[in-house]
Formats: structure tokens, sequence, C-alpha cells
């Protein structure tokens, strides 16, 4: 068992990859996204035109934007595959009060405007022949439209294959040139409306390929050229492909893709891979940590473009060298953020839109900061913890309500029902010298609950995880509080940068841990949930991020910077204790040069409210009220 000074584990954090600092990762810039150019498709593929919402006096509203339901897919293309019929699920989507989406499929009643082409049995249509219609769905007193295209197979050649890169395949085959697929892992599941998934693969000698795409409403084959990239090649599929794959397999079952190389005569042929895509969106937004910059970013699906944007960086906040620890209320109005020192740092809490201070606490000198932190649902209340103790406080003034709650204690997060309390505590607190109080993270650690009395008062309430010779950090309440995420060092290493941790979950009321044994493969830092359950297949669907410094395909190697990666979650087979976890994927906005740390997901981005641009930061723009990202 180790323990670190606190003092001493400053000076150490200097060097760490997760301390706070005002200077750039020193790695390697790997190529930048994107580079292998737009697609083009052969054939016009059709579709286009907006989303239009039918009133009951029949009045057309012709902006999407301002509709309050949409159909999913939007403007969709469905392929004959094999000349067969073909079937597709149709959702209705509709707008929330707060800005979120809820399914109401199951209220609609679905239509084509063209008979001739299929019908819907439910939200299902099955097509049996080529033309353009609408897709019409009707609910609660409003009619929706979207555009709908049934073709055959789709080819696509993109910019440097050449116009003849279909018929250079006509050779034998040669087993000793297959290309291999190196990225993304087969059988994993991605967001519908991610957009960028780039495929890493090897050439093998080989100098035009072939990657086709072929699933139960999808039939399509994009050529390419070799864009090299780290002693391979990488694919990025545009928007109209995305579409083409993504929308036509949403909620669906997996996508088949096979990659053909040849160099002019022998034909190597890779080993088939399956991907999954979503039924619902991502929608709201994530707040990470980028080490390089030394800021808190910010990714809004839908409104931030291709790059996450900085949100809050030293200057905005007030800090010395670096805005680091962070952590959002859950209906996504209130961020508390550790500056600078991360042992305890001092810290703020800010209005997420205006980014206007709230309160502040603790110096850079000891006394009274925090680095690990969580609000009650209704963002009244704040925990504070130094990894000694945990803090009841006032979220509006700091001031302490219930000092402490936990002793020792650390790494707390707020149940959604506000009801309990989970936090990391360590077998023995860290030693104490006052004022620097605290420590970077936790040893030796079990998993506790806390609960409410009668009179309110917080308590200890249960073990969750007991220590057992593994160190147990980080945990986090899914949405719904039927799971705990959090980590699980197998060599007891101390939770700050462990390098072999795993990512696990348990039931909220106890159980046996399992590991996410598809996703996380080791050295898994600080496991974060999406803010909703989403529907998928009949069941339900959850999605968890974490940082890892593992490979990622060719434009990253093992070891180096961590990066944010993705996975999706079965919840009834977590819930049975069996593993629902799939691959884990890189989320594409991020920074490669930088390490990036602390995923926090809110249901709805907070942005500040506008007249004017002058009203707005640099680099924003005053839209419909609010300041956006400018987009380039």
């Amino acid at each position: 068992m180790k323990w670190r000074a606190p003092l001493f584990a400053f000076i150490v954090s200097l060097a760490a990859p997760l301390a706070c600092s005002a200077s750039k990762d020193t790695s390697p810039n790997p190529a930048t996204l994107g580079d292998a150019g737009g697609d083009s498709t052969v054939d016009d593929t059709g579709g286009g035109g907006g989303l239009e919402v039918g009133g009951m006096d029949g009045t057309v509203i012709t902006d999407a934007k301002a509709s309050p339901m949409r159909i999913v897919p939007t403007d969709g293309i469905l392929m004959l595959v094999d000349g067969k019929p073909t079937a597709l699920d149709y959702y209705l989507m509709a707008q929330n009060p707060d800005g979120t989406e809820s399914e109401i499929t199951a209220e609609a009643s679905f239509s084509l405007l063209d008979a001739t082409l299929g019908s819907f049995a439910g939200n299902k249509l099955t097509v049996s022949k080529e033309g353009k219609t609408k897709v019409r769905a009707s609910a609660r007193g409003m009619t929706v439209e979207t555009n709908v295209e049934v073709r055959g197979p789709v080819t696509v050649i993109t910019p440097g294959a050449g116009a003849d890169a279909p018929t250079k395949f006509g050779g034998a085959v040669d087993a000793t040139r297959a290309p291999t697929v190196i990225y993304p892992t087969a059988d994993t599941i991605v967001p519908p409306n991610m957009n960028v998934l780039e495929f890493h693969f090897t050439a093998n000698g080989n100098t035009t390929f072939e990657l086709a795409f072929k699933g139960t409403a999808i039939d399509v084959k994009v050529y390419l050229a070799c864009t090299a990239v780290g002693g391979g090649c990488v694919y990025t599929p545009d928007a109209t492909v995305w579409k083409l794959i993504a929308e036509n397999a949403r909620g669906g079952d997996p996508v088949t893709y096979t990659l053909r190389g040849t160099d002019g005569s022998k034909v190597g042929v890779s080993a088939a891979r399956k991907i999954s895509f979503g039924q619902e969106d991502i929608l709201g937004g994530i707040y990470y940590w980028n080490a390089g910059a030394g800021a808190t970013m910010r990714y809004e699906f839908g409104v931030s473009g291709s790059k996450g944007e900085v949100y809050l960086n030293a200057p905005m906040a007030g800090a010395s060298t670096c805005v680091g620890c962070h952590v959002l209320s859950r209906n996504g109005k209130s961020i508390s953020v550790g500056l600078d020192i991360p042992s305890p740092s001092p810290y703020k809490v800010f209005d997420v839109a205006t980014r206007a201070l709230v309160y502040a606490q603790g110096s850079a000198f000891g006394g009274g900061g925090a680095n690990f932190f969580t609000f009650s649902p209704d963002a009244s209340q704040i925990v504070t913890s130094n990894a000694i103790t945990l803090v009841l406080r006032n979220a509006k003034t700091g001031a302490a309500i219930q000092e402490p709650i936990a002793n020792p204690g650390a790494q707390p997060d707020w149940s959604p029902d506000g009801n309990r309390i989970v936090y990391a505590k360590p077998s023995m607190a860290p030693p104490c010298f006052p004022p620097f109080c605290g420590a970077t993270g936790v040893d030796s650690a079990s998993l506790e609950i806390l609960g409410k009395d009668a009179g309110g008062k917080w308590g200890p309430l249960k073990t969750l995880v007991p220590f057992g010779g593994k160190n147990n950090f980080y945990p986090a309440y899914s949405p719904d509080g039927s799971l705990v995420a959090f980590n699980q060092s197998p060599g007891n290493t101390n939770s700050y940068d462990s390098k072999d941790a795993k990512v696990m979950t348990v039931t909220a009321d106890g159980g046996t841990p399992v590991t996410l044994a598809r996703a996380s493969l080791g050295g898994d830092s600080w496991p974060k949930w999406t803010p909703v359950v989403q529907k998928y297949k009949g069941g339900q669907l959850l999605w968890i991020t974490f940082s890892s410094r593992r490979q990622y395909g060719l434009r990253l190697e093992e070891g180096k910077q961590a990066q944010i990666w993705m996975t999706a979650i079965d919840l009834a087979k977590a819930k049975s204790g069996a593993v629902g976890s799939y691959p884990a994927f890189w989320l594409p906005f991020q920074d490669v040069a930088s390490g990036n740390h602390i995923a926090q997901w809110v249901t709805k981005v907070e942005r500040k409210p506008c007249s004017m641009a002058t009203e707005c930061l640099a680099g924003e723009q005053c839209v419909s009220g609010v300041c956006r990202p400018v987009i380039k």
C-alpha cells in the first residue's frame, strides 16, 4: 500500500499526464483528420428538400428547425439489394420543451404517398421498385413528411481512384495480397449521427481499393485510392456515403463490409467485418479537458462543426495556467472547475450559459480547495472533495451544509433521483499537512453509498464494491440510476493515471462487478455516461465514454496521448450481470495531438443569450438569440 504526502503529490503531478499545464503536449502531431478529401457519387442520389410540417389548419412550415416532430431517416435512400424487396424501419421523434427529443413512433401512423413503390406495416416500410415519393407520419394532430428514394445498388468513386476503378477487379484472387482492416474493431456500434468514422487499413502492395457495404437495405461500393497515414491507408466516408449506410442501418441489423485491393492484376480480399448503428441520435453535448491547451473544451452535436470548441481556458476562468478537473450539473446549467494545481486546487463554480462566476473557494497555497465534485440533480447543492473528505455545500454560495458527510472519501457522484451518493473510500485517509490537505487520487479504495436519514442528514448506507485487494475509483451513476460504472485497478495502483485500470459496471444495489470486456483494454480512466437511455432493437442502449492511451488505428500509437473513447452497452445484459458492452470507438472531434480527459455529458448545451454579435466571444456569432461557434 502506498501513500503520497499532498505536497509531494503536487510536485509529482506537475509532470504527470493529467496535471494542468499551459504548455502543449510534445508528442508528434499525427496527420489531421479528413485529409482523404470529399467523395463523389457516380449517379445523382436524389433526395434534398426540407422537412415539411402540416398543422391542423393545413399550414406548411418549410423550416425543418421549426418542426416539433421529425421523421428518421430524413430524406432516406433505400436500395433494392440483389433486386429483392427491401424493408426499413422508420421512427418519429418529438421535440421536448428542454430541447431534447423523445421517440413517439408508437403514436404515429405512417404512409407512403406513392403506394406503387411499397407500403407500411406499422413503422416498417417495404419497397419493391425504384422511384421517388414521400413518407408521411401523423401524430398529436400534426403531419410531417420527408423524401424517400428507392434505387438499385450505389457506386461511389472517390477522387484519385479513377473513373475506371470498378473495372480493375477482374483479376484472380490472391490471398497474399489481402488488405487488412485495422480500425474500427469488428462488431462496433456507433451513433447514427456521429457522421465521421475513419476506416484504417494496410495496402499490402495494392493501389486501388473497393470498400463494399451490404445490409438489409444497403448495397454500396466505394472505390478509392490509398490516402497514406502511418504506414497504411485511411478512408473517411463523406456525408453522402455516411447517409446511405448509417441512415439505412439505423437501429437495424449489422452492416457487413469487405475491402478488396488490386495492383491492376491480382486481387486481395479482406476478411468481412460488421458494423451497427444506434437507433437514436446522440443529442446535447460533451465537455472535456484538453491537457495541451489547459482548457475545458465543448462539443455540441449538430452545432460545433467538426472540432471541439474552447469553453473555458485559463484567462477566462481567472487561472494562472489552466482549467482542469470539472463537473457539470445534470441539467447542464452549472459547472465546477479546478484551477491550476490538482491536489487539491482552488475551484470555481460558473453559470454555464453566461460563464458568470457563482462562487470561488480555495487558494494556491492550500486550504479550502477541491478537485472532485458532484451536483445534486436540481443543482442547488454540491459535494466537494479534496480526496480526503466529502463536504456538502450550497451550490450558490459554497457555504458548508454538512461537513463532512464522509471521511475519508473522494470522487463522489450523485444519483439521478437525488437519494444516494456513491464515492471512493480509501482504506486509509491520505496524510494531511495543513494547509496542504488533499491528494490527486485514492489508493486501496472501496466504493461506498451514502443515504439520507429521516432528518435529511447524509450518512453511510452500504458498501457497493468492497476493496478486496483491487483499487476501485471514479464511480458514476447511469442516467436511469440502475448501474454504477467505475474503474478498477487489478494491481491496486493509485487512481491518478492508473496504467492497468479497467472500466466496470455494477448494479446500483450491489452485486458482482462486470468488466466491459469488449471495450475496456486496460489503462482506461474516468468513465462517464451519456445522459439518456436510448431504444435499440426492442431493448435499451446506453453509451459510456472514458479516456484511454490505446492505439487509435494508424493515427496514434499505444501509450501516447490519452483520447476519449466511447462504447455502447446493452442495458438488460449489464443489469443481469452479463457482458453487455461493444467494442469502443474514437470520438472524432478531438485534437489527437493533445491528451483529452474527463468527458462530462449534458442533454442540452446552455449558451449565452444575445441580440448582436458583439455580445458573443471571439469565434462565436449570434444565431437565433444565442451565441454559437463560427463553423469554418
